[in-house]
């Protein structure tokens, strides 16, 4: 009981763009932590943030649906955010609806980092242009 059932090990990549790895069992309440940090790390103003499921041991529905949400609405907000997943986890999480997200799911992370970067190098592309530069999650 005692024993952590998730971590989200954060990095920077070049260009500002984060990379949240999870780490673990994902349920709703580890997407419930997991949109909790999205909040916080899109408050610091990076260019982009890439999720990476490829090292979940499990992506439950629940949990997916939950992440789906958080993740539609920081997009929503102007968010530049892709997943990474294995083909399982792509499957729950395209079911929760991931293919919604403008910069949807992909196989391995230099893809989805490629694909954050090409947004996030037009910082205002097509956002408002009062969204102001560098600030591709505001």
């Amino acid at each position: 009981m005692g024993q952590a059932r998730v971590r989200f090990p954060v990095r920077w990549e070049d260009g500002g763009v984060l990379v949240v790895q999870v780490v673990g069992r994902f349920d709703a309440d580890a997407a419930a932590e997991l949109g909790a940090l999205m909040g916080r790390l899109d408050a610091t103003g990076h260019s982009g943030l890439v999720v990476d499921f490829q090292d979940a041991e499990h992506c439950g529905a629940d949990g997916a649906q939950k992440f789906v949400e958080a993740a539609l609405s920081m997009a929503a907000d102007g968010g530049a955010l892709t997943v990474v997943a294995d083909t399982a986890q792509q499957a729950v999480l395209r079911t929760a609806g991931a293919d919604r997200l403008a910069l949807g799911v992909h196989n391995d992370v230099a893809a989805a980092l490629e694909q954050v970067s090409d947004l996030s190098a037009d910082p205002l592309g097509d956002r408002d242009a009062d969204a102001g530069s560098g600030s591709a999650l505001r």
